[in-house]
């Protein structure tokens, strides 16, 4: 029985999907966000997953809310099956019943932990050494629907937000069509989601600031969390005259291995220096910052306005940075 799929998504991390559907399955029409304004020209710039969809030669569909004009669309194209990916709108009723196939929604997190917007990030924040990817049923309530299969893979404790959404990505382009393909042969099936929703929200800029009298693993989680956006931020106080200023943390060296086990406060400074002081640097690690249970290394910072450095280039820039503290 033959599938003739919409395909609903915005950002980088749904391109792979939508490329394998299209070589897999009959894809009969992209569902993405409407262009958007960007820089300081204000030119209006395509979704990824509309470059993708056009590459490709597919229709795309762009509206602003899912109403008459959206369904009837829909119907024009003759789709019978939804499939949704970082879509960013919520589905309601009349829409859904346009699908009398299925309706598929790919969420990376072992649901019903991390419903919502942000569950990459929240995976990266909480120290999580399982990645899941889950493919579900679209339910009325955000992320609610049955689960058909999921798929883990292990994390190290180096990945960012951006890196590990480039795995999910990978990982979401074999997995899903491999499940529906046993779901559209009759062969799969579905399960309630078992146990309390845990939520997540969007993120944003005011969710930035570091506490480095947190734990080691709590912080390095934060700022591989906030990257490659908002990014982590933190103010630093140099020793002296010196005028504080707004930092952007942006790398940190170690992984599960290290910030399990981070170097002892008392081993490796003395104990009556604040949380946040910059204690130590290291060529091979970064400049060594107190945190509660020890020594945190930063290895990339950025100034406002300014790009990206990795550590060793950033001192050398602003030897201020080797005697102070982070407040």
């Amino acid at each position: 029985m033959s599938h003739r799929i919409l395909f609903a998504g915005t950002p980088d991390i749904a391109v792979p999907l939508l490329n394998a559907l299209v070589r897999d399955f009959e894809v009969v029409g992209v569902l993405t966000s409407v262009d958007k304004p960007r820089g300081r020209s204000k030119a209006l710039v395509p979704s990824p997953v509309k470059s993708a969809a056009l590459k490709a030669g597919i229709p795309v569909l762009q509206f602003e809310t899912l109403r008459t004009e959206a369904r009837e669309r829909v119907k024009e194209i003759g789709a019978d099956t939804l499939v949704s990916f970082a879509f960013g709108k919520i589905f309601g009723p009349k829409f859904l019943s346009l699908f009398p196939k299925g309706t598929f929604n790919v969420h990376p997190s072992a649901l019903p932990v991390f419903r919502g917007p942000s569950p990459i990030q929240e995976t990266v924040r909480c120290g999580l050494k399982t990645a899941v990817v889950s493919l579900q049923e679209i339910g009325l309530e955000m992320d609610s629907g049955d689960i058909y299969a999921s798929c883990s893979f292990p994390l190290t404790g180096t990945e960012t937000s951006m890196t590990l959404s480039s795995l999910v990505a990978e990982k979401a382009s074999f997995f899903v069509p491999e499940e529906l393909r046993k779901v559209f042969s009759g062969d799969g099936s579905k399960a309630k989601q078992t146990g309390e929703p845990v939520y997540c929200k969007m993120l944003e800029k005011s969710d930035c600031s570091l506490d480095f009298s947190q734990n080691v693993k709590d912080v390095h989680c934060k700022i591989r969390a906030l990257y490659e956006w908002p990014k982590a931020s933190a103010r630093f106080v140099p020793s002296g005259t010196g005028e504080a200023r707004d930092i952007f943390i942006t790398g940190v060296w170690g992984g599960f291995d290290y910030i399990d086990n981070p170097d002892s406060c008392e081993d490796s400074v003395r104990t009556d220096f604040r949380a946040g002081s910059v204690v130590a640097i290291r060529r091979d690690r970064g400049i060594g910052v107190l945190c509660r249970d020890g020594l945190l290394w930063i290895n990339a910072l950025q100034l406002p306005s300014k790009k990206e450095m990795d550590f060793f280039s950033f001192i050398n820039g602003n030897s201020w940075i080797k005697d102070g503290f982070f407040e």
